[in-house]
């Protein structure tokens, strides 16, 4: 079968590998569509600080269930599934009090510390698979782990004036959860084409990060209200001091974009300014639930976002897209 592998920086090739067999406790799902993540694309230019090629990536997908090997519960042969790519033990303080992203015993991710779903079929354990309505659409399974980071990051915020900074697919979703709670969003980008899809989601102000006076502009638009949550899905120096420089005293800053290296905060800024500066990394099993369920009712719209499908043997062609044009999610997909 086909497999896709990172063989090195920009180097993506195409391998025939045999078909995987399930294991107890496994499934072997038929991959349908995996999405290429910001987060790929860091190790794709070899600017990702923990992950590097050769690695198989993939920790966006879904597909249809081919074969299992164990007590499956409700899952059958033929159902259509979400994967889950976060394994954790279940066992530990963490995983045994709500905090399973947080697994102290051994967690890895699906596509990122083990081969992903970038080839034609996978098996994982049977407690990763989420179940899936006949009518949910295959391409769409390859943003419910995107959604459920944004769940993870927004969904505690109620009636407050959010700032997002960043509108990639995580900025994004995490848009449209801050609205589905009766939050303000005000969109902050460089990207003519992430804000106009920001402005078309619903997003109560937008404004272009590049032009010199878009503070000047945030401020206007505000008049006497304040910023009282930024969520900085970019979180390099220069967005985390607009982060700690823009919201109002008392106000919370969530990191959730990975940055390419440790740098310098503003941390005496955050101290006086009595700032609540909080991170978001992964996400626990019901807000990974969660999300498929907000995609399948229509709750999150996740279709604006994706802005081209690839097969998967131009996966290569994919990467390159994603990178060198203006777009949000690119799918690598199975289907025919």
């Amino acid at each position: 079968m086909l497999q896709v592998k990172l063989e090195a920086i920009r180097k993506v090739v195409c391998e025939d590998i045999p078909k995987p067999e399930a294991k107890e406790s496994e499934a072997v799902v038929q991959v349908a569509a995996v999405g290429i993540c910001g987060s790929d694309m860091h190790v794709y230019v070899g600017k990702n600080p923990v992950l590097q090629p050769p690695r198989v990536q993939g920790h966006e997908f879904g597909g249809i269930i081919k074969s299992i090997n164990g007590d499956a519960g409700n899952l059958k042969v033929g159902m259509k599934v979400a994967v889950n790519p976060v394994i954790n033990c279940k066992k530990c303080y963490y995983c045994t009090n709500g905090m399973e992203f947080m697994c102290e015993d051994g967690q890895v991710v699906i596509g990122g510390q083990i081969p992903g779903g970038m080839a034609e079929e996978i098996a994982v354990p049977l407690r990763n698979l989420v179940p899936l309505d006949e009518a949910f659409p295959l391409l769409h399974t390859a943003m419910i782990e995107p959604t459920a980071v944004a769940m993870h990051t927004a969904d505690d915020l109620r009636n407050a004036t959010v700032l997002i900074i960043g509108l990639g697919p995580i900025g994004l979703l995490c848009q449209q959860v801050c609205q589905l709670n009766g939050n303000s969003v005000i969109g902050v980008d460089i990207s003519a084409h992430s804000l106009a899809c920001s402005k078309q989601m619903g997003a109560t102000f937008t404004v272009n990060s590049g032009e010199s006076d878009f503070k000047d502009q945030i401020r206007q638009f505000l008049g006497d209200k304040k910023i009282d949550v930024v969520i900085d899905s970019v979180c390099n120096e220069t967005t985390l001091k607009l982060a700690v420089d823009i919201v109002r005293k008392c106000g919370k800053i969530k990191m959730v974009g990975i940055p390419h290296k440790n740098f310098e905060v503003d941390v005496l800024g955050i101290l006086l300014n009595e700032i609540e500066l909080a991170s978001s990394y992964l996400y626990s099993d019901e807000e990974f639930l969660r999300a498929a369920r907000y995609i399948s009712a229509n709750k999150i719209d996740v279709e604006p976002m994706i802005s081209k499908v690839f097969p998967l043997v131009q996966a290569q062609e994919a990467y390159e897209y994603k990178l060198n044009e203006p777009s949000l999610k690119v799918v690598l997909t199975n289907e025919n």
